[in-house]
């Protein structure tokens, strides 16, 4: 089993995946049925939320076998909202299969996962899928890939007949062409006369492409010497496994046609777990790969199941870990038992005695470990680089729907974080809301939808309240007495003090200017606590204050009734009502915001960031890919995942940051103050 291999299929929403891993599963017979994403029968979408949706929001791993070779095929999702799933394959994988669709072409996704897998030094290999489909075009799609994706790119197959004429495909490698007459099994057919011509000339590129990884080929190319055919082979497979070049193959997944080819390719074009080089590390020397070394592994995914609990998805890399051996989270420092292992076949788990080299195995309940940590053998003094993930990018507000909800949602939440390192939740000190962050509208949704469906836990959903600030342009002097007497011990304090504003960012500052004792030194915490208290709310909206120097001055106090509590209520009310003199204004949070988009798209977002009044400080140019970079107001990008979509038909990407506080301009500032009395009245 050490010989098994892991080939992840990646590509942008749309383009087939699931359908490639039925066809693979199918026509290697580890399946009987050919199932349909459409209908809800595909081995890869098991969950009722990926058959409700027909896309892919888990990855899965599906074992198969193809003359006497053995595969984990890894079927990804394309939303980008579900990028941990993704980025966990790949950290799985030995090589990275990426479709593309002959009729849409490249798109923001696939250069998404393209470039993933470059960073994780994947061979991988371009597959064109739906060339049956009206519009597929093998030749477009063909120029938009060289175009679009760096590297030594070429193409091992061309097709015989396209779109609803596609009917088969020549193999350049081997100058043979075949037809599916049944839609299954390939038959040999002369090579057609009509595109002889063309198949030499993509020959011809081919060749040229594998020499340039060769340097004897290439002294005979050079040298116009006639190239062994073997010799090229070899040459061929020896780059493509060292990611020197990426082979481009044609399928039709529905019609199951071109996956034979596809098998016999992988069967000699993707490494074993012995041929990848040195894995980055975080401390440590890096671990020797393959057989005969101590055991280490990666976990890439976490599972949290209501009945298993929670299950550790990890490829092993090197050594041998059987049932019941001691193991060390290297990531944590935590020791664990493995009591049993299992290997994954899609929504199954299947439980072995060991697990080797280049295997993908399970745990259950190693409630310790998480995604991305390193496993290994006890005495071992490394850790793996971590798996690399974007921040979120969108969130929610949620709130209990009952009281048995309530009770339950911290502990929902951590499971469900547990499983997707890519959300993150916050309570937010300023809105005092809980806030849920993703990637996007739909990953949100998901996240919504597990908490209901695994852990019976509802709740609702809104967007979070944004946390504006107020602060003062100007100064302010004010002073204030307290004297309350009602029987028995009375309270007396009178503070007087200054606000001043200070630079954007500068935060509170409290000093401390009374001479002669007219505030014993014994009050000024007092004083200080209770000017802090005064910053908790502010005199436009009630929002917290910023970026403000209190300076108390002069006040008195009184032997018998001055008290700790007194001077606090003294300094709040005197800031307050200095506040209102020093030309207080509502602030907002910026974003940094950075958006990807194909070149046609870029005009659309500058003038779409515009009317959310946005500040674009530069486009930057990534191949066919512009970067727009600009400072938004948080309010008005709330909803960004999905109107990006829209925009771009899916094309589109970003990343934000809170970057700042700005002043909000005072048509929209007397909006938002409105509104903030309306909630406080109601």
């Amino acid at each position: 089993m050490s010989q098994i291999r892991n080939v992840a299929v990646l590509s942008h929403s749309g383009a087939g995946k699931s359908s490639l891993v039925e066809a693979i599963l199918f026509r290697a017979g580890a399946i009987q049925t050919l199932g349909k994403v459409e209908d809800g029968t595909s081995v890869s979408d098991v969950t009722a939320e990926e058959k409700r949706r027909k896309i892919s929001i888990y990855s899965t791993i599906h074992p198969f076998t193809w003359k006497g070779e053995e595969f984990n095929v890894i079927d990804t999702p394309g939303y980008a909202d579900f990028v941990s799933e993704i980025r966990g394959a790949q950290a799985a994988a030995d090589a990275a299969v990426i479709l593309v669709s002959a009729v849409s072409g490249v798109a923001v996704g696939t250069e998404r996962v393209w470039t993933s897998s470059l960073e994780r030094e994947l061979s991988t290999m371009v597959v064109i899928n739906k060339m049956d489909r009206e519009n597929a075009d093998f030749f477009r799609t063909m120029a938009d890939i060289e175009a679009t994706l760096p590297g030594n790119i070429a193409a091992i197959q061309i097709p015989i007949g396209q779109a609803e004429e596609f009917k088969g495909i020549v193999d350049l490698l081997t100058m043979r062409a075949y037809e599916w007459p049944d839609g299954t099994t390939p038959v040999e057919v002369p090579l057609p006369a009509e595109v002889e011509g063309l198949a030499r000339e993509y020959r011809d590129r081919l060749v040229e492409a594998v020499v340039e990884t060769d340097d004897e080929l290439m002294m005979q190319y050079l040298e116009e010497a006639e190239i062994d055919q073997d010799a090229l082979l070899a040459a061929f497979y020896a780059a493509v496994v060292r990611h020197e070049l990426t082979p481009v193959l044609l399928t039709s997944a529905t019609k199951v046609m071109g996956i034979s080819l596809l098998l016999d390719f992988l069967t000699r074009g993707v490494r074993h777990v012995h041929d990848h080089g040195p894995l980055p590390v975080e401390s440590g020397e890096p671990p020797i790969l393959g057989d005969g070394q101590p055991f280490s592994a990666r976990v890439f995914k976490t599972v949290v199941d209501p009945y298993l609990g929670k299950v550790s998805f990890m490829r092993v890399l090197s050594g041998t870990l059987n049932a019941g051996e001691p193991l060390r989270d290297a990531s944590s420092g935590a020791d664990l038992r493995t009591s049993h292992v299992f290997v994954p076949r899609g929504k199954d788990l299947t439980e072995v005695k060991q697990l080797s080299a280049g295997m993908i195995g399970a745990l259950t309940k190693a409630d310790e470990v998480r995604t991305g940590d390193t496993l290994t053998a006890p005495g071992a003094e490394f850790v793996l680089a971590p798996i690399r993930l974007p921040s979120p990018v969108m969130a929610l507000a949620l709130f209990p729907k009952a009281r048995p909800d309530e009770d339950k949602l911290g502990d929902a939440l951590a499971k469900v974080l547990d499983a997707d390192p890519t959300l993150k939740l916050e309570r937010n000190p300023d809105t005092k809301e809980t806030v849920l962050w993703g990637m996007g509208h739909v990953h949100l949704e998901i996240a919504v939808a597990a908490l209901k469906d695994r852990f019976g836990v509802e709740v609702e959903t809104r967007l979070p309240a944004i946390a504006y600030r107020e602060t003062i342009q100007g100064k302010g002097d004010a002073r204030y007495r307290h004297k309350k007497q009602s029987g028995g011990a009375g309270q007396f304090a009178e503070v007087a003090l200054t606000v001043e504003p200070l630079p954007r960012g500068g935060g509170f500052e409290f000093e401390w200017k009374v001479v002669g004792g007219t505030i014993p030194t014994q009050f000024q915490t007092s004083c200080e606590k209770g000017a802090r208290a005064g910053m908790e709310s502010g005199v436009l909206g009630g929002f917290p204050l910023q970026d403000v120097k209190v300076s108390v001055y002069d006040g008195k106090d009184h032997p018998v009734d001055s008290k700790d509590i007194a001077f606090q209520f003294a300094a709040t009310q005197a800031v307050h009502e200095a506040l209102v003199q020093a030309k207080p204004i509502l602030l907002e949070p910026l974003v940094l915001l950075k958006v990807r988009v194909p070149d046609r798209f870029t005009g659309d977002v500058i003038s779409d960031l515009n009317t959310r009044r946005g500040r674009i400080l530069g486009v930057d140019s990534e191949g066919s890919v512009s970067v727009v970079s600009a400072h938004v107001p948080l309010a008005e990008i709330q909803a960004y995942s999905a109107d990006l979509r829209s925009m771009t038909g899916g094309r589109g990407a970003y990343s934000l940051k809170i970057d700042r506080y700005e002043a909000v301009p005072a048509q929209v500032a007397e909006k938002v103050l409105a509104d903030a009395k309306q909630a406080r009245a109601s």
